[in-house]
């Protein structure tokens, strides 16, 4: 409880640099643009005191063994599924949306592994409500496969997306 409860802007800074804010920033332009706003916010404060709440386990080593190679894991299917989202706006008609799922299944299971001894029921209600959201079918055309009217949030997230993964400053 106490963790939530530190999610301030400060300590956020310490988890969460200025890139990856760019990024959450545009993740919520699309899903405010996409979802109500109260929803859009929701999920974005969710994935922050997610981000912190791991750092935090971490960074005063409170993790087993076992649970740092099961987040070692989560980092790489995380990085894997943003390789496959990029590709999936790089290269024309590519996109898969039963393999997108699973990976974001993928990555939903091993946070949750990470956190359930450590935090509470609401902490992974929070994480899954993240994922149910993101793998949503109106979030998942609304960024693959958007109408001709509406704003391609992908061409913005994507290589910013690319460039964060890959080291390159925009």
């Amino acid at each position: 409880k106490v963790l939530g409860k530190m999610a301030s802007r400060s300590i956020a800074r310490h988890f969460i640099d200025d890139e990856a804010g760019k990024i959450l920033d545009t993740l919520y332009t699309f899903l405010k643009d996409t979802l109500p706003e109260t929803e859009a916010k929701k999920v974005i404060k969710a994935v922050i005191k997610t981000i912190i709440k791991l750092g935090i386990l971490y960074h005063n080593d409170q993790l087993s063994p076992t649970e740092k190679q099961t987040l070692k894991q989560m980092v790489k299917r995380f990085s894997r599924l943003i390789m496959t989202i990029v590709t999936f706006w790089e290269v024309a008609f590519s996109y898969d949306e039963v393999h997108i799922r699973q990976q974001f299944s993928e990555v939903e299971e091993s946070i949750v592994a990470v956190i359930r001894p450590h935090l509470t029921a609401k902490s992974e209600k929070k994480v899954r409500f993240v994922f149910a959201t993101l793998t949503d079918n109106r979030i998942l055309t609304a960024l693959f496969q958007p109408a001709e009217n509406q704003t391609r949030h992908l061409d913005r997230l994507a290589p910013m997306l690319r460039d964060y993964m890959f080291g390159e400053k925009q």
